[in-house]
């Protein structure tokens, strides 16, 4: 279960490093100026949603084997779990990409 975990975050973290390539793919196709500060609010919106589920789900004490097993409410819809997880892999891809961001600017200014 903890790499399970661990795993969710490290994919998600991964898929916001090469994040750059579907940015790049909607740049081309839309340079719009509202276009791009409406993906960015999206984006925002979702990462702001995922460290709230991130909370609610208490997603820490499983990373950290605090919890050995992981409680489901049965009562709860699945599309509503589904969703939080989706919001916390927002959240992971949108500091990958942000990271890799502050990366690249390190490495050009470092090349001047």
């Amino acid at each position: 279960m903890l790499s399970a975990y661990w795993g969710f975050i490290l994919m998600s973290l991964h898929l916001g490093f090469h994040w750059i390539i579907m940015l790049n793919l909607v740049r081309k196709n839309t340079s719009k100026p509202p276009v791009k500060w409406t993906l960015i609010a999206v984006g925002t919106a979702i990462a702001g949603y995922g460290v709230y589920a991130f909370i609610k789900r208490d997603l820490a004490q499983y990373l950290f084997l605090k919890t050995q097993f992981v409680f489901f409410d049965f009562e709860e819809p699945l599309i509503f779990f589904i969703l939080d997880y989706m919001a916390i892999m927002g959240l992971f891809v949108f500091i990958g990409h942000y990271i890799s961001v502050i990366l690249r600017r390190a490495g050009k200014k470092n090349e001047d």
